[in-house]
């Protein structure tokens, strides 16, 4: 009777049992992620310092650039630059308070998903206000049927286009730390 009792026992157990991730699988894993974790920082730092010099350099175009803008375009871009550099501050600290060794899949699942809406928001936005604007001056008396026209254009797209796949790889990274099976 009790052999019988322990092979049910035996049985239901089993299945949890061979399922169950082994330790040093669990440190593998972490450690995984942590790679990871530590790739977003980098590329947010990076993003931060890139974004800080085109600021930097845009207030100060008055004074070194050859096409003169407009102050209020200046104003405008500069204003939608600054916001995105305290959106930038804002994701870099939620990646950076991500704890893999404390959290729990459901911890990082949801620091993850506020990541992912913030940083899709500053994309949209930023987008949102800049490709109009680029295409609306661009547009204008100064730079119709030129160069600047056309150049104005081309780094447009350019930068778009680049933004675009730094922001899809970005996201790809983000879904590895939640899914550590893709890595």
């Amino acid at each position: 009777m009790e052999l019988e009792e322990l092979k049910q026992t035996w049985k239901q157990v089993k299945p949890h049992i061979d399922s169950h991730i082994s330790e040093d699988d669990a440190k593998r894993i972490t450690a995984a992620k942590n790679d990871i974790k530590s790739r977003l920082l980098k590329r947010a730092r990076r993003d931060g310092i890139f974004s800080i010099i085109c600021l930097t350099l845009m207030a100060l175009s008055p004074f070194w650039a050859p096409m003169k803008f407009p102050y209020w375009w200046l104003t405008v871009f500069c204003l939608t630059l600054f916001i995105t550099i305290l959106y930038g501050i804002k994701i870099y600290c939620s990646i950076k308070a991500i704890n893999l060794w404390d959290y729990t899949n459901k911890d990082i699942l949801m620091t993850v998903i506020s990541i992912k809406k913030m940083y899709r928001n500053v994309e949209l936005a930023t987008a949102v206000i800049i490709i109009p604007l680029l295409i609306w001056f661009s547009l204008t008396p100064m730079f119709i049927n030129t160069w600047r026209m056309f150049f104005t254009w081309g780094l447009t797209v350019l930068g778009f286009g680049l933004e675009y796949l730094l922001y899809r790889s970005n996201i790809k990274q983000l879904n590895k730390l939640i899914n550590w099976e893709q890595e």
